[in-house]
């Protein structure tokens, strides 16, 4: 992974950061708290933000390095692909947990793997734009 990619890729956490916290954080997060299962202790209050942030970040830069590797470089195909690799991802890891928790239901998993995918997409077509910018190719 070169320089580019990788900055790329945190600009791209950023917008996936924003993202998520206008879902998880504003829309959808009545929506989950009614949902899940709880217990004392079980969330953090407050929340570690540096590492929301940080974990977000890394997306980004999955995103930029896939999409590099693959030689997408504009912001639809991004917005597609990212949303698709969010959305399996999510959806493979909430089935999974479902498996071996009590946290959450089936439906559920699905609401978040779709939220998932919202996030994939706007993170996904904030970086594939911005690797068609800074592209070396012409047209």
């Amino acid at each position: 992974m070169n320089t580019k990619t990788l900055i790329i890729g945190i600009a791209g956490g950023i917008v996936v950061f924003l993202t998520g916290f206008l879902i998880y954080g504003v829309l959808m997060m009545e929506y989950f708290v009614s949902n899940m299962s709880s217990f004392p202790g079980f969330t953090k209050d407050p929340m570690e933000i540096w590492a929301i942030a940080a974990g977000n970040i890394i997306w980004g830069i999955l995103l930029a390095y896939v999409f590099n590797l693959g030689g997408l470089s504009s912001g639809g195909r991004g917005a597609l692909h990212g949303a698709i690799l969010f959305f399996l991802f999510s959806l493979g890891m909430n089935i999974v947990s479902y498996g071996q928790y009590n946290l959450y239901s089936l439906p559920l998993s699905l609401v978040d793997a779709l939220c998932m995918a919202i996030l994939g997409c706007t993170g996904g077509a904030f970086t594939g734009w911005l690797l068609c910018r800074t592209s070396t190719k012409t047209a």
